[in-house]
Order: C-alpha cells, then sequence, then structure tokens
C-alpha cells in the first residue's frame, strides 16, 4: 500500500513539473511578443559622422532608392531628368547621371519601382514593356556611347502581377499583387514556380489580387546566403525567407504587435493611415543586417515630417537583434554595407548624403 502511495505522489510531481515547464515557456513566449520591435538591448548613439556628397552645385530629384556598390553609391531619382546617379564614396563626387525616358537608344518609358545590384549590373524593371533591364554598371561610369544591356521578358497575367523582384542565383522573387499568397517567383528561364505563403497577419475581408494592392511591401535579398527579408509598410511585420535547394521557407516572422489596419467603404479596402504606425519605413541589407528605419508616429504624423527617422533598428538573418542606432538628426532613405549607414537628408533646399559607422 506505502509503495502504491509513493509512486502515485510521483506521478502527480511528474505532471506538476510538466506544466510547471509549459506555464512557463507559455509566459516566456507572451512577454517576448509583447516587447516592442525597437526595443534593443544594445542602442548606440552616433556623434561622429562625415558629410559624402550635397548636391549644391548640381541639383539632384528626390531618391527614392540608394544602394551601395564598392565604392560607388548608386541613386534612383524621381521628378529629374535622370533616374539615377553614381557617387564616389572616395572622394564625395557625382561620377555619372544616366537613365533617361524616351523610346530612343538607351531610353526607358519607366523605372519601376526601386532597383538592385547583381554583381555589376544595375537591375530595374520597365513595367510598362513587362521587362527586366540588366545594364552594365561600369558602361555607365566610364560613359561608353552604346551601354551593354540585356533585357528579358517577365510574365504579367491577370492573375500574376510582380511589382518589386529580388535576384537569386537561379531564381526571382517578386511582391505584388498575386490570386495566391504574397510571393511571385521565377525559375531561370521565367516560367511562374509555385510558391505559396499567406500574409502573416489576418487580412480580414482583403481577398486575392486586393491583398498585393493594400498590404504594400518592400523586399531585399542576400545573395551570399540565399536568402530574402519581405518587410510590410505601416506595420512592424517584417520576415526571412531562406532558399534552398528543396524550395523556399520562410524561416522568421517578426513578433509584430501593429499589423495594418484597414477601413472599407462601399465594397473598397485602403489604409488606415490615421491608425497604423509609420513602423518599418525603409529597408536596407547587407550580407550580415537587415536595417530599417522605424517610427511609432502613426504613418500620417510620420508623413507630415517627411518620412523620416533618427532610428536605425539592425536585425541578423535569423530574425535576431543586433543593434539600435540612433542618428543625430532624421533621414529619409539609407543603405548599408559592412562597416557605415548612409544616410540620405533634405535641408535647405540641399540633398547631402552623409556616412555614419558601424560599431
Amino acid at each position: 500500500m506505502a509503495s502504491n502511495t509513493f509512486f502515485y505522489l510521483l506521478y502527480k510531481m511528474k505532471n506538476n513539473i510538466v506544466l510547471l515547464v509549459l506555464l512557463f515557456i507559455a509566459i516566456v513566449a507572451c512577454q517576448q511578443s509583447n516587447v516592442s520591435i525597437d526595443t534593443f538591448d544594445k542602442v548606440s548613439e552616433i556623434t561622429v559622422y562625415d558629410s559624402i556628397y550635397s548636391d549644391e552645385e548640381d541639383a539632384l530629384g528626390v531618391i527614392t532608392d540608394i544602394e551601395i556598390w564598392g565604392d560607388v553609391l548608386v541613386a534612383k531619382h524621381m521628378r529629374d531628368e535622370y533616374s539615377f546617379s553614381f557617387i564616389s564614396v572616395a572622394n564625395g563626387k557625382l561620377i555619372q547621371r544616366w537613365g533617361k525616358r524616351g523610346e530612343g537608344r538607351d531610353e526607358f518609358l519607366d523605372f519601376g519601382s526601386g532597383f538592385t545590384i547583381k554583381d555589376s549590373l544595375l537591375v530595374f524593371v520597365e513595367q510598362m514593356k513587362k521587362s527586366i533591364n540588366y545594364a552594365s554598371i561600369q558602361d555607365i561610369l566610364n560613359a561608353r556611347s552604346i551601354i551593354n544591356i540585356v533585357k528579358e521578358n517577365y510574365p504579367y497575367n491577370v492573375d500574376f502581377r510582380p511589382m518589386r523582384f529580388c535576384f537569386l542565383d537561379n531564381q526571382k522573387v517578386a511582391v505584388g499583387a498575386f490570386k495566391e499568397g504574397r510571393l511571385g517567383v521565377l525559375d531561370s528561364n521565367n516560367n511562374i514556380v509555385d510558391c505559396y505563403y499567406d500574409y502573416p497577419f489576418n487580412c480580414g475581408k482583403v481577398e486575392g489580387l486586393y491583398r498585393g494592392s493594400v498590404f504594400q511591401c518592400d523586399i531585399k535579398s542576400n545573395k551570399k546566403h540565399d536568402m530574402f527579408a519581405i518587410s510590410t509598410y505601416v506595420s512592424d511585420v517584417f520576415e526571412i525567407f531562406q532558399v534552398s535547394d528543396d524550395g523556399i521557407h520562410r524561416i522568421f516572422v517578426s513578433p509584430f504587435r501593429n499589423e495594418p489596419k484597414i477601413w472599407e467603404k462601399g465594397g473598397r479596402f485602403a489604409i488606415d493611415y490615421d491608425n497604423c504606425i509609420a513602423g518599418l519605413m525603409k529597408m536596407a541589407v547587407s550580407d550580415d543586417l537587415i536595417c530599417f528605419t522605424y517610427s511609432s508616429l502613426s504613418y500620417t504624423e510620420a508623413a507630415a515630417k517627411d518620412i523620416t527617422s533618427k532610428e536605425i533598428l539592425c536585425f541578423n538573418w535569423k530574425g535576431e537583434k543586433v543593434k539600435k542606432y540612433i542618428l543625430p538628426f532624421p533621414i529619409s532613405n539609407f543603405c548599408v554595407d559592412e562597416h557605415y549607414i548612409y544616410g540620405v537628408r533634405y535641408f535647405d533646399d540641399k540633398t547631402v548624403i552623409y556616412r555614419f559607422g558601424l560599431s
């Protein structure tokens, strides 16, 4: 009888321990999900910086995207005669401007949303022609009379409407509007590849293609490790994907607290900018980091400040928080490499690009 009682008590204790462990895990998970995305253990206030370039002598249009290629900054502009400018980091000089709209040689009807650099090629989409253009950066920098440009068409139909691409070794991955899921994937021959990943938040009544139109996002790739990241505008949501021989796998979703909010009118949907945070705004990546400008203001409030921010949130490619940088002044756009943040600031009718050290 005593033996039976002993084993019964042991059994009860074992069950209680299991329950306590499960409760502890649940509490930790709950606490982690309640931690704001901009709460970091490591925070660095930057006070030392360099001015790399100013367009005081040759005014440029608004910079919508910027990337670093070796010691050359490549900027994309709107409302400008040329769509791209190339700036030397070493001497702060404007090396070249390129990319005119038109139908002549080396002219394009449009330059799409964003751009990327693949090896030594400037890659951008001509949406009106549904083509991807690969232009030699060296030819552009050397001002050659004929620029080596390779063009290829991509599929676009009622169910498949890519907007922004990232480029990996054997695949192109796009965000845009798709009948199913949030990714559009093309193989090396530009054939559509099935890849279904839904949005990581509740889309409510918004369905199908309309999801991509309402919940817009950005995409950047890490070609060294065959990975890419997607950030959803007006939210604190970002995702990391790994590309392998057996397909594309989502390996991380940020523990978000602020998903995009929408309003409905007459069966049509739009983002409720007054009740959404600006959140993760511009995204920049390097081989080691995924970085964002961030604002906890509503999008409407942030828009009144020209969508600028002093906060740069940096994560590694596992989604782990690395460091938050506080800049001495707000910037509107930026890119990163292994050593620096390059930030764009507008003031006194000038565009100035600054360099901040990653310490």
